[in-house]
């Protein structure tokens, strides 16, 4: 069956997810002044600032100005001090931009729908958990499931210089979204489509054979800002009833990804390894991230706010047989009682072979 992609700028479905955000990359203060440039900014963003500045500063005559040449050193000892932040860890809500042979940063997080009658794990109490694991991890490209309009808008503070990349699964900001953010201070959106998991995936919103619910996959080639090869990230969650619409969607997914470049599909696949349906990735070469780099840990993924060993791992992320993992983690924790989710968040540092 030939898959037709949607392929959609940033329209309408986001614009209310973007107010109150920063329209650019440059430090600076948001209108309502509780954004500013100290709390959320890179030292290489500084960096692009303060030494065009400097050199235009220093090219001045300091026996003609006094004062520029005070100004000038103040700014040398300014970039001097931040080209040395540069090389230690990123701060708490810095998004990374280290070079690129480090490899690219992917993480898959379940945060929960936020209007479940959750008790002490509803979402208002696990808003800056979640909130924080992504800050911790700084990915690069992130792929969320179930998250609401409200949620996503509450993320912002974490999120703002992502780009989101697809509707949510009813169309517009309907429903859950299981889309895409991408770090576009560190790598590049070449292309990017969604198609939903149906027998007519260019029909918003439709459902496919038995699933309980629309399912859809966004996906997006992406590239280095600083250079290299495109990967194509592909961000999913299958349904959790039909047994036949997750073998479907395995393998929708598995042939729109032929013939590309390499290929992570990550998500909460609602399948465990032995599936039949994850086999069709398996066949094909995939490889789980977090098996690979843990051949023999048992930790799971689900927890349903009550299981620390995490139950049944149902969230993954899989590379195709071009890609390499070079560590991968599972956020298995709580914070005074409260989880950040029912599912654990899946992060992998992945590389060409």
């Amino acid at each position: 069956m030939q898959v037709h992609v949607t392929r959609r700028d940033q329209t309408a479905f986001n614009i209310r997810e973007r107010a109150g955000r920063r329209k650019q990359r440059l430090p600076q203060c948001s209108k309502d002044g509780r954004r500013c440039t100290a709390p959320g900014l890179h030292a290489t963003s500084m960096r692009a600032m303060v030494a065009p500045n400097a050199i235009g500063w220093c090219s001045r005559d300091p026996e003609d100005e006094p004062m520029t040449r005070s100004i000038a050193l103040l700014a040398v000892l300014l970039a001097a001090f931040v080209g040395a932040l540069a090389g230690q860890d990123a701060a708490p809500g810095v998004l990374a931009t280290q070079d690129a042979g480090e490899g690219l940063r992917l993480m898959t997080f379940n945060i929960r729908y936020g209007t479940a009658g959750d008790g002490p794990n509803g979402w208002a109490n696990r808003r800056a958990l979640v909130a924080d694991i992504i800050r911790r991890s700084a990915p690069d490209v992130l792929a969320i499931q179930e998250g609401l309009a409200f949620q996503l808008e509450e993320l912002g503070d974490v999120l703002g210089d992502y780009r989101k990349l697809g509707q949510h699964r009813d169309g517009g900001l309907e429903g859950e979204f299981s889309g895409l953010y991408v770090n576009e201070l560190r790598v590049r959106v070449r292309d990017w489509g969604e198609f939903w998991l149906s027998p007519t995936p260019d029909a918003v919103g439709s459902q496919g054979w038995d699933a309980a619910l629309a399912r859809m996959a966004v996906w997006a080639e992406i590239e280095y800002i600083a250079g290299g090869e495109p990967i194509r990230v592909y961000g999913t969650h299958f349904d959790h009833r039909g047994e036949m619409a997750r073998l479907e969607s395995a393998r929708l997914i598995a042939r729109h990804a032929e013939d590309g470049p390499p290929a992570v599909v990550m998500g909460d696949l609602n399948l465990q390894e032995e599936s039949e349906p994850l086999g069709v990735f398996f066949d094909r070469g995939y490889r789980s991230a977090f098996r690979v780099t843990h051949p023999e840990s048992e930790l799971g993924t689900f927890n349903g706010f009550r299981d620390a060993t995490g139950g049944r791992r149902l969230d993954h992320i899989l590379l195709d047989p071009r890609l390499e993992p070079l560590t991968a983690e599972v956020f298995d924790e709580q914070v005074n009682g409260v989880w950040p989710s029912d599912h654990f968040a899946v992060s992998a540092l992945v590389a060409r072979r």
